[in-house]
């Protein structure tokens, strides 16, 4: 049975690959957000609402929930009955 990796070896599994520039940048923004955890928490929730938000109400559309719902079950395919007809 194979043991699941903690946090620390997933991420350095992860980021093995990565140049050593990059390596050296993601160092640096984490030992900044280290130093000043409150500020940088701070920024971070703000950009990733100011994110969201921006995409509040992108689509548009007049389509009703039920009709999107009908035409998602009706674009479905099975594929039993591709091997029911191949028998």
């Amino acid at each position: 049975m194979e043991q699941a990796l903690n946090p620390v070896d997933w991420y350095m599994k992860l980021l093995a690959p990565l140049s050593p520039d990059i390596k050296l940048d993601l160092i640096s923004k984490l030992s900044e957000s280290l130093k000043d955890t409150h500020t940088y928490s701070k920024k971070n929730s703000s950009k990733s609402s100011d994110f969201f938000s921006a995409l509040s109400g992108a689509w548009e559309d007049d389509t009703s929930v039920e009709d999107e719902v009908r035409k998602i079950r009706e674009s479905r395919t099975s594929n039993q009955t591709r091997i029911i007809d191949e028998f």
